[in-house]
Parts: structure tokens; C-alpha cells; sequence
């Protein structure tokens, strides 16, 4: 099988193809024929090497995979050969075929095509989990949405909205707000936008959703009412341009702000910290998990869901695929086709 690798710390250029040989197929484990791999921005970190629970190089990043059923296992009663799923995977997703759990795998739904499946599972779990889980979103919340063009981004647009909240997004370019707001979002700024603003419509946040983190988690918690809440799940800002700058990250670091119980019961203002991967690790962790993806899979089933695919790029040109959502150019998830 072929997959793509980080073989050292460095820019997009250093993602390798290999061929390596199929892996054992394991009881109650399913084999995938992946057709597409959805790409994160936890990948650009890990290549980075700032990501600390990244596994030892060489390594297959890649955290969702759509495809087809190849083979089952011993014990594999719930899957066919030939059928259409999708899975989250802790890490090995940038592959033509991949073996995981028959637990942790779904059935496609029919009015996605693979390419649209492999763009949804971390996108829209990260999402479910924060919005219903951590800040539990209601109707008539206010919920700023920094990053609302990226992956991430355009899945809480919609669960919010869908929720009856009134949906604040952020977005890096003009060109961008019109998009969100067809995916239902209320009012749509630029950064520079709402850093000009000191109006009511630019504070007072029922929920803040920061993927940013660093000195941006102090705005972020700043533009909140008494009693909201910020879930914080990414530190996008300890990357700046194409190469890794070890002083930068430091420096984002140190202007994250230091939280303490009594100073958040002061302002009646809560933080939450989400990090999907962790999930992975426990029983309990992938139960809700599952729960998010079967949740969020009933909506697209309902039609209450767009995939949003904004780029695709062949798996052997995975490093221009980290490029561009480096550059921040893309509206949606980047995903690459095996």
C-alpha cells in the first residue's frame, strides 16, 4: 500500500510517499480501501513538530478516511465487503488502505460522495462535542466563531445555527463572509473588522469557539457576557509562515493567559480545553466520540448538513496540500484522493 510520511521536522517539502506492505488484519478490525483523507491543521503542527502527542518519525499523519469495506475480520458482523464508510483514526489516515476497529467505523451516507465523507468526521465531531458536550449551545445563545472558513470553522457555523443560535463568524478575507453566511451565520466580519469594533455586537458572547489559543484566548474570554463560556481547542497561532519558528511558538506560549479558578469566578466566565486525540485513549473517551460522530451523521442524513470541500489535492501531492491550508487560503476542509 502507499502512504504519505513525515520523515523529519520542516516545511510541506519534506512529506515523503512510500509503499509498504498491507497491514495484518486484526479480529474485529475492518480493512479500508481509502479513497480520500480529510487533512488538518494538526497535521501542519505535527510536521512542524509542535505537536506534542505526535508519535516518533517516521510517522503517517491523518486523522479521518473515507473509502470502502476491503476485508473483515474475525468476529466483523455489522460490515460487508464493498460497502461505503468512514472512520476517525488516531493518526495513519495519509494511506490507500487502512485497518481500524469495526467500532469506529460508519456507514456512508448516500448523498456524500467519499471525497465530501472524508472532510466530515474531525471537522464536524470537534465541533458536536464543543457546541452540544462542553458549551451545550442553545437557542438563542450569541456564539463567535473565529476561523469560521476552516474545517472546524464551517461545522460549528452550521450545528449552532441549527441549534437557533445567533452566529458571529470570523473570517480572514472579505471574499470569505458571504460563504458563511450562506451557511448560516447571522453577521460575518474580518478580523480587522471586529478588532475596530468596541460595539455590543462584538462583545457580550454567550460562547466564544477559539481555535487560535495563545494571546488570542485572552480576546476571546474578554468578548464574553457574565456566565459565557470559551472552548478553546487549537493553538493555530504558534505557526507563522511556511517554516517553523521556535521563538515564535515560545512567544505565542507565554502570552497565553494563565487561568485561575478564582479569577474566572470573578468575571462568572468558564474556559474549556478540548483536544480530540485524547478521546482516543479511553473507553470513555470513544464513546463520546461515537456519540458525536452518530449525531453529527444524523444531521447529513436529516440534510441539515453541507459538507464544505474547499480543495482537493492526489495523496502524493499531500505536501501542496499543507501549503495551501498553511496559507490559510482555503474556505472548508482540504482533502486529499488517494
Amino acid at each position: 500500500m502507499v502512504q504519505v510520511q513525515i520523515p523529519r521536522v520542516g516545511g510541506p517539502e519534506v512529506l515523503r510517499v512510500v509503499e509498504v506492505p498491507s497491514l495484518p488484519l486484526l479480529p474485529d478490525h475492518v480493512r479500508i480501501k481509502v479513497s480520500a483523507a480529510g487533512v488538518n491543521f494538526a497535521d501542519v503542527h505535527m510536521r512542524m513538530g509542535l505537536y506534542a502527542e505526535a508519535p516518533r518519525i517516521p510517522f503517517v499523519p491523518g486523522f479521518e478516511v473515507a473509502g470502502v469495506v476491503a476485508e473483515v475480520g474475525p468476529g466483523v458482523r455489522a460490515f460487508r465487503r464493498g460497502e461505503r464508510v468512514l472512520a476517525a483514526c488516531r493518526f495513519g489516515g495519509y494511506s490507500s488502505e487502512i485497518v481500524l476497529p469495526a467500532a469506529h467505523v460508519r456507514r456512508t451516507p448516500r448523498k456524500l460522495s467519499d471525497k465530501e465523507a472524508a472532510s466530515i468526521p474531525i471537522a464536524f465531531m470537534t465541533a458536536w462535542i464543543a457546541l452540544m458536550e462542553m458549551a451545550r449551545v442553545r437557542e438563542g445563545d450569541r456564539v463567535l466563531v473565529p476561523g469560521a472558513a476552516g474545517g472546524v470553522g464551517t461545522a460549528i457555523v452550521q450545528i449552532a445555527s441549527r441549534a437557533g443560535a445567533q452566529v458571529v463568524a470570523v473570517v480572514g478575507s472579505a471574499e470569505k463572509k458571504d460563504a458563511v453566511r450562506a451557511l448560516g451565520a447571522s453577521q460575518a466580519f474580518t478580523y480587522a473588522e471586529l478588532d475596530a469594533r468596541d460595539r455590543p455586537d462584538a462583545r457580550d458572547f454567550t460562547m466564544v469557539l477559539d481555535a487560535r489559543g495563545g494571546p488570542y484566548l485572552k480576546d476571546s474570554i474578554r468578548r464574553l457576557a457574565p456566565g459565557g463560556r470559551v472552548v478553546s481547542y487549537g493553538v493555530s497561532s504558534l505557526v507563522a509562515g511556511r517554516k517553523r519558528s521556535i521563538p515564535h511558538a515560545i512567544r505565542r506560549l507565554l502570552q497565553t493567559p494563565l487561568l485561575t479558578p478564582i479569577g474566572l469566578a470573578m468575571a462568572n466566565k468558564g474556559v474549556f480545553g478540548l483536544n480530540m486525540l485524547k478521546f482516543f485513549d479511553t473507553q470513555q473517551g470513544m464513546g463520546l466520540l461515537m456519540k458525536a460522530m452518530d449525531g453529527m451523521l444524523d444531521g447529513f442524513q436529516a440534510g441539515l448538513f453541507k459538507a464544505v470541500v474547499g480543495k482537493s489535492f492526489p495523496l502524493s501531492k499531500a505536501g501542496d496540500a499543507h501549503a495551501y491550508l498553511q496559507a490559510r487560503k482555503n474556505f472548508g476542509k482540504v482533502v486529499l484522493i488517494c
